[in-house]
């Protein structure tokens, strides 16, 4: 049973964080004209960071919960750089002409390396993470095991989430950049989803399939202790942490492709037609 009492102990919420969240916001709002879509996608792209940095979510994963550092790292790599994309208007100095980093200037002129770069933090970020819940807990997480003492622990979490949300931003860029001209074509933009599609369904796969099949990992609940707000046991806990890797992140780049097909339709249905006639014949 989940202990609701986790949830709403403030000293489990991190205020600093509510206050600077306030104020990105309200800076958001005064500087920067907007369409009132944007404004939604930027206040839900910093709710989910505040979530995924300062809420009592972030604070599971002191209780060994594999799942939820699955969680933080979809919110931070897939769904946060998309909107937060989405939100920025097309003027702003960052994508206009007048700023030099050709990074920026010509996103799809990179887009294998922003693929492989969000890939490596993809896996490398999962096996990081889960190498510093093996130390913290002393079970085996994803066949990963690690001592207490292990050079591991020294990274801080909040370094690899991240570089996520970066790594992240720079794999959306070249499909959701603020100006439409230097996105990928359409059909380039579906093949560079599909194929993070597949890489985050193999990652899921490992992870849901490789839990520990161990009778007493197995039964024990995360962490070993009846503290744990959300009680799961390690095999479960796992599972579930594979196959939030695997089934909503790909269906996220599935919905985002169908959406670049369906808006591509609609702004050239003539040309489209005249396409499939042609190639029909």
């Amino acid at each position: 049973m989940i202990n609701t009492d986790f949830f709403i102990t403030p000293d489990n919420w991190s205020f600093a964080g509510i206050i600077l969240s306030v104020l990105v916001i309200a800076a958001y709002l005064l500087f920067l004209k907007t369409k009132t879509s944007q404004k939604a996608y930027f206040i839900v792209t910093v709710i989910l960071l505040y979530v995924s940095f300062g809420s009592p979510i972030a604070l599971l994963r002191d209780y060994g919960l594999h799942s939820l550092t699955m969680l933080q790292h979809i919110v931070l790599l897939m769904i946060a750089p998309i909107l937060f994309l989405k939100s920025i208007p097309s003027n702003t100095i960052l994508f206009s002409e007048k700023f030099k980093l050709n990074i920026l200037q010509q996103p799809k002129n990179y887009f294998l390396m922003f693929w492989w770069l969000s890939a490596v933090m993809m896996w490398g970020g999962h096996f990081l993470s889960a190498g510093i819940l093996s130390a913290e807990t002393g079970t085996a997480i994803c066949g990963i095991t690690a001592t207490k003492d292990s050079w591991i622990t020294a990274i801080p979490e909040s370094l690899i989430l991240s570089l996520l949300f970066i790594a992240g931003i720079l794999f959306a860029l070249p499909v959701f950049n603020p100006v439409k001209s230097k996105r990928l074509a359409p059909l380039k933009s579906v093949i560079y989803l599909f194929t993070a599609c597949v890489s985050c369904s193999l990652l899921g796969l490992y992870v849901a399939f490789s839990a520990s099949t161990d009778t007493l990992n197995s039964s024990l609940t995360a962490f070993t202790t009846l503290r744990s707000p959300v009680p799961l046991t390690l095999r479960a806990d796992q599972e579930l942490a594979g196959m939030l890797m695997w089934v909503p992140g790909c269906i996220l780049y599935v919905l985002a492709s169908v959406s670049i097909l369906l808006s591509w339709y609609e702004e050239n249905p003539v040309e489209k037609s005249e396409t499939a006639i042609h190639t029909a014949k």
